[in-house]
Order: structure tokens, then C-alpha cells, then sequence
């Protein structure tokens, strides 16, 4: 009996009360865990997308240099000019006196073409590239709005004793995820061929 008594005693384990509260416990901290574990992962697919956006941004802003690098005959526009494409010889400065919201230019092309004029121009929030009289493309995600796109030219008129040169600058947001990231890029162009 003694010895019955003295293993009874000897043979210990957990309440059923300690066990909830252990458990419970346990629940707890792995839901936070969880928690912020989904929170950073949907923090990481926003910042990507944000990325994804900045970089389209920063694609359209090098081809639009590039091609300016390379075109010549610039003609500053304002917003309510229409753009004469098949008269190639046009070319007007524009400074901030006289706002340039569109410019018109002729490209290089490899092979080269019969001289047409391309433009790039601000048209509901979205930077265009026009090839032609209604026939523009959007070069920025739909995650993008442009509010303002100014281009100060000089140089470009045969009068001028300078080299041609573009000074571009571009503010927007980007929304992702239903927040807004404001954005200002501006960048210098000046016309690689001087033909004058």
C-alpha cells in the first residue's frame, strides 16, 4: 500500500486547466505571428509594385531623351497648339515665359525614313508619343498620373548660335494599393547632331 501510495505521488503531469492556458498561449502568439507575417509580405507586394511603377516612369523619361538626343528640328507647343506633322522644317524655342507643354521633333531612324515629325505630349494624365495626327500611344502604367509636363527649349531655331537643347520636367503620382506616391523627375536633353 505504502508503495502504491509512493508511485501515485511520484507520477506527475499537467492539469487539464494548465493545458488550455498553454494552448491558449500558444494561439495567441502564433496569430500575431501570422499577423505580421502577412502584413509584411503585403508591404513587400506594394513596394514591389511602387518599384514596378518608378521604373516604367524612368523607362519613358529615357526613351523620350533618347529620342530627342538623337532628333533634330524641335518645336515647342503649348497645350492648345495642334501639331503640324508633315511640315518638318518648323522649329520654335519655348522658355518659361511661353509654356511648352507638347514638343514636336524629327526622329533619327535606322534605316532612315522619309522625314515625318513624332511628339510627346501630356493628354489626360498620361505621357503620349504620337507618331502622327490621333495616332498616340500611352508610355506610362495606368498606375501613373502626370499632372504636369513642361518642355523648355532652346537653341532650336536656325537664328539661335547654340546647340539645341530640352529641359524636361515631369511631377505626378503614383497610386498603388489605393495610396499615392508623389514623383518629380527632370532631366536635361541636348541634340547630339549639330545640323545647322
Amino acid at each position: 500500500m505504502i508503495l502504491k501510495m509512493k508511485l501515485k505521488n511520484s507520477i506527475k503531469g499537467f492539469t487539464l486547466i494548465e493545458l488550455m492556458v498553454s494552448t491558449t498561449i500558444f494561439t495567441i502568439v502564433m496569430v500575431m505571428g501570422l499577423g505580421s507575417l502577412v502584413s509584411t509580405s503585403n508591404a513587400a507586394k506594394s513596394a514591389n509594385k511602387l518599384r514596378i511603377a518608378v521604373d516604367n516612369i524612368n523607362f519613358a523619361m529615357e526613351s523620350m531623351t533618347r529620342d530627342l538626343r538623337m532628333g533634330t528640328n524641335y518645336y515647342c507647343l503649348s497645350s492648345g497648339d495642334t501639331i503640324n506633322y508633315s511640315d518638318t522644317t518648323l522649329t520654335k524655342n519655348c522658355n518659361s515665359s511661353q509654356v511648352g507643354k507638347k514638343i514636336a521633333f524629327i526622329p533619327q531612324t535606322k534605316p532612315p525614313e522619309i522625314l515625318k515629325r513624332y511628339a510627346y505630349q501630356l493628354y489626360n494624365n498620361k505621357l503620349q508619343k504620337c507618331t502622327k495626327a490621333n495616332s498616340c500611344i500611352d508610355i506610362v502604367s495606368d498606375k501613373v498620373e502626370i499632372s504636369y509636363l513642361r518642355f523648355y527649349v532652346s537653341g532650336a531655331e536656325l537664328s539661335d548660335n547654340q546647340q539645341p537643347s530640352v529641359r524636361i520636367a515631369i511631377k505626378g503620382v503614383v497610386t498603388v494599393g489605393g495610396m499615392g506616391t508623389p514623383f518629380s523627375i527632370q532631366t536635361m536633353v541636348s541634340q547630339r547632331s549639330v545640323e545647322k
